[in-house]
C-alpha cells in the first residue's frame, strides 16, 4: 500500500475536526487563573535555585522540570516530601492538584 492510501484511511474518521471543534468550544481561563503560577512553580520559588528545589524533593532537575510542565506531582509521598521541604508553605494537596475542601 502506498503512503497516499495510508493517509486517506487515517484522516477519514474526522477525529481532527472533532478535536478542533471541542477546543474551540472550551471556555477560556480567567486572566487571573492563567497568570497564577502553578503549585510546582510556587514550590521552586521557595528555594534559591531550581537545583536546590529538586534536591530537596529528591528528584533530578529534569524530573522537576517535567512536574512543573504538568503543574502537579503524581504521588502522595512526593507531595508530602515537597511540602515538608518548603516548610509547608505549599500544601501537599495543592502539589497534587486536589481541589480545596469546602467546609
Amino acid at each position: 500500500m502506498d503512503s497516499k492510501g495510508k493517509t486517506a484511511s487515517r484522516g477519514g474518521s474526522g477525529q481532527a475536526r472533532r478535536r478542533a471543534a471541542r477546543a474551540a468550544d472550551a471556555p477560556a481561563l480567567p486572566r487571573s487563573a492563567a497568570r497564577e503560577p502553578n503549585p510546582i512553580e510556587r514550590y521552586i520559588a521557595c528555594f534559591v535555585t531550581a537545583r536546590a528545589a529538586a534536591e530537596a524533593a529528591g528528584v533530578s532537575t529534569a524530573m522537576l522540570r517535567r512536574m512543573r510542565g504538568r503543574g502537579f506531582v503524581s504521588t502522595r509521598a512526593r507531595a508530602l516530601l515537597m511540602a515538608q521541604a518548603c516548610d509547608f508553605r505549599i500544601a501537599a494537596a495543592e502539589l497534587l492538584a486536589l481541589p480545596a475542601q469546602v467546609p
